[in-house]
């Protein structure tokens, strides 16, 4: 029978297609972590990207800005929080390890406030492992020895008597890891061998029987303790599935036994495919058959998971199985490596002619000696986006499905979903609890100000790093006022200014709310599994692994380390923007009174408008009479890369110049059309610079704390190891770490790293490309 998938038809099926879609009515978001490392030692840093993802389209996530980051032990106490900034879906930041943390397993968790919206795990979560060469443990290698344990899955979920059956087997070790290469023999009550089966790399095999009723079926294991397994005694009624991949098509076959069949003959039964959003299905029908086969075009399947279950005639679901289909993922991959030797650097360059340097792309980069065993993810950016929050269970390797994929590869991903049982979309949920929206999409800090004895309705919320000036009016008797979007970083105050009746800005009395507080705790279950305590390290405890000399002369050289910076982040400014660049110094703000008389400077004329002492109005030159004054003909001003309202130049007169970091004048206009005919001048200011070297004398503004506010994006630094050449570095070291790499004009990935001089390096790359693309490499690399 061929099944052709259709929109509803009966009533039964809109309940089911209704109840289906109220479910998957809130949008949904994932998130993907990408750490440098799975181990660390105690010193070093952990450096981590955030992807952010559309559940459904795998596009990237641009709603939600605010991304929170958690360390936690064992007990589930957090040890380490970050909030970091995410734009255009990526977001990173960095963890110190230090003395918090013992020798042990920790997890590394990484959410959004909707995903607490949901029961599916949507976030991110991933152990990782300290070494703390301090806590003097024993660091010999485990013994070998283990316990198994096996389970035995009928696909679909049933084991049906008098039918021919197949099974998933899983067995594990005492952590969860996969027992390869076992025999398993399956025998009944007689003690005659029915078949046999071998697990694979990860402890996963599959067999066929046809169990009897008043039999025992055992499994015999030819592990040292010759384990044997009673299988469970199958039900003497019900429906067994199979499915079997025919290239371009999906058969599936249900079968019955005869006690059954009479009962069921003329029930119309529902076959479901559903990704988590979408459902299609189809009727079947027994009819005098015990055995009927479905097939399914692979055109008609869902790219990624699809979820296959089969409900009665009253939409009860009575079997489940998941299928993979990896077709309509879009792989990248990178091209050769050109390594450069420079001083004690080397400058590493990865053509990537096919990513689209225009769209939305990141890539993140760990770089490690080639020997390393610090880099264990279970996961790559595809199987925790696609595979990952569909399924309970814990996958072990994931990432080895979609690396290379093989027909081999195919079928044992096939093998591992049919011992996932029933997908993380639980049917009963989806009937009874669909999800409330209880937690919103986060777009930064939202503040909520209450007047205290404050006269005037005009307020000005001052810039900040990631924050352009707001100005706000109220409304006659309003008494407060929201914003939102405030992107404050650690280290930054809130500074609001109210504008009196004299258009001047004082300080006013605002009682200041803000939504969030605090990084939240994310509660609830989740599915993630260790990494393997038998992988023992050794290092001599006499010497350090890590060479602390360099804090030392940190201090010697940081104001000229400071000065450099400022200087090639000057030239940088310089480099890419057209007109002239002013850049100021402290003595320039301290010396220079107001814009106006700066800008007056500069070849502008400034004048008042004769009927409001409080106008500012700038011109150029060629402008000489008052009646020329009209917007048309005033130079386009951006604050901070916000326009300035061109009828009201006058909070100009306000701006705070101790804050004045440069001003770009172009007179030409050049890039702004038409409308940059007369020029166009761009402010930036850095709050920051009130601190520095001298006092501001006039508060024009209440400046608020922030409860919570973003880690800054820092540069990466490696530590510097005591020696590169043990076995220890080449084990567990790290080089470095490149949160957000893009592509250059001319297709390349270009950084410089360390010269460690390890003969050969390791490159752990992930990211996103073209808008839709997904990369995930490995690439060994000489670096001679």
């Amino acid at each position: 029978m061929c099944a052709f998938f259709g929109s509803a038809q009966i009533n039964d099926d809109a309940y089911l297609f209704n109840t289906y879609q109220d479910y998957g009515k809130l949008p949904r978001e994932t998130a993907y972590g990408h750490l440098n490392k799975s181990t660390l030692i105690n010193g070093e840093s952990l450096g981590f990207t955030v992807y952010l993802f559309d559940k459904y389209t795998k596009r990237s996530s641009i709603v939600t800005r605010n991304v929170y980051c958690t360390i936690e032990n064992s007990a589930g106490k957090i040890l380490k929080k970050k909030l970091i900034l995410a734009t255009n879906g990526v977001a990173s930041g960095s963890i110190e390890i230090d003395s918090v943390f013992a020798s042990g397993n920790y997890i590394f968790k990484a959410f959004t406030n909707w995903m607490k919206n949901f029961e599916e795990q949507n976030f991110y979560v991933q152990h990782i492992k300290v070494i703390n060469p301090e806590d003097n443990n024993n660091n010999e290698e485990e013994e070998d020895y283990f316990d198994i344990e096996a389970q035995f899955l009928p696909e679909g979920g049933h084991l049906v008597l008098d039918i021919k059956n197949t099974v998933g087997v899983v067995v594990k070790d005492d952590y969860g890891f996969g027992v390869p290469n076992l025999r398993g023999t399956l025998t009944d009550g007689y003690d005659l061998e029915l078949t046999n089966f071998i697990t694979n790399a990860f402890g996963i095999a599959k067999f066929e029987f046809t169990p009897k009723s008043r039999r025992i079926y055992k499994v015999e294991f030819d592990d040292e303790e010759e384990t044997v397994v009673t299988l469970d005694s199958g039900k003497a009624r019900g429906i067994a599935m199979s499915l079997k991949d025919l290239d371009n098509k999906l058969a599936l076959v249900f079968r019955t036994n005869a006690s059954t069949l009479p009962t069921i003959a003329n029930q119309t039964f529902k076959l479901t495919f559903s990704n988590g959003n979408q459902l299609n299905a189809t009727d079947i029908k027994f009819g005098d058959n015990s055995e009927i086969t479905t097939l399914i075009s692979h055109d008609d399947l869902f790219t990624g998971i699809n979820i296959i279950t089969l409900f009665d005639a009253t939409n009860q679901p009575m079997l489940e199985r998941l299928y993979f289909k990896h077709n309509g993922i879009s792989h990248l991959k990178t091209q050769a490596v050109n390594v450069i030797a420079s001083k004690d650097s080397l400058e590493i360059s990865i053509a990537a002619k096919n990513i689209n340097n225009q769209e939305i792309h990141n890539l993140s980069i760990s770089v490690l000696p080639e020997g390393t065993k610090s880099y264990n993810h279970h996961h790559n950016i595809v199987s925790y986006t696609f595979l990952k929050p569909y399924v309970k269970g814990r996958i072990e390797n994931a990432k080895y499905y979609f690396t290379a994929i093989n027909k081999k590869k195919i079928l044992e991903l096939d093998n591992l979903l049919l011992t996932q049982g029933w997908s993380s979309y639980d049917w009963t949920t989806i009937f009874n609890n669909p999800p409330v929206k209880r937690f919103e999409f986060e777009d930064g800090l939202t503040i909520n100000a209450s007047l205290n004895n404050t006269k005037g309705n005009k307020f000005v919320i001052y810039p900040q790093q990631n924050t352009p000036t707001i100005t706000l009016e109220l409304k006659d008797g309003q008494r407060n006022f929201i914003t939102k979007g405030l992107l404050p970083m650690e280290g930054e105050t809130l500074k609001i200014g109210v504008v009196d009746k004299n258009d001047r800005v004082e300080r006013p009395n605002l009682y200041v709310q803000f939504s969030p507080t605090e990084i939240p705790q994310l509660s609830g279950a989740f599915a993630s599994l260790k990494y393997s305590n038998n992988s023992g390290y050794s290092f001599n405890s006499d010497r350090p692994i890590l060479d602390e000399s360099w804090k030392n002369i940190q201090e010697l050289d940081e104001v000229v380390l400071t000065a450099k910076k400022e200087e090639e982040r000057f030239e940088k400014i310089k480099r890419f923007n057209k007109g002239r660049v002013d850049v100021f110094t402290d003595s320039q703000r301290k010396n220079t009174t107001d814009f106006a008389s700066y800008i007056a400077t500069k070849g502008f004329r400034v004048f008042q408008d004769p009927r409001d002492p409080r106008s500012l109005i700038i011109q150029l030159p060629r402008r000489t009479t008052f009646q020329d004054n009209s917007s048309q003909m005033r130079p386009l001003i951006y604050l901070n890369n916000l326009l300035i309202d061109q009828e009201d130049h006058r909070f100009l007169m306000d701006l705070d110049m101790s804050t004045l970091d440069y001003v770009i004048i172009d007179k030409q206009g050049l890039g702004e059309g038409m409308r940059g005919a007369n020029g166009v001048i761009k402010i930036f200011t850095n709050s920051e610079l009130r601190t520095r070297e001298y006092n501001i004398t006039r508060d024009a503004g209440q400046e608020i704390k922030v409860p919570l506010a973003f880690s800054a994006r820092k540069k990466f630094y490696a530590p510097t190891y005591s020696s590169y050449s043990t076995d220890f570095f080449e084990n567990y070291g790290v080089i470095d770490w490149f949160s957000h790499c893009t592509v250059d004009k001319d297709g390349y990935i270009k950084f410089k790293i360390k010269d460690t001089k390890n003969k050969q390096l390791k490159l752990f790359i992930e990211g996103i490309a073209n808008d839709g693309s997904f990369i995930s490499e490995e690439k060994l690399i000489n670096s001679n």
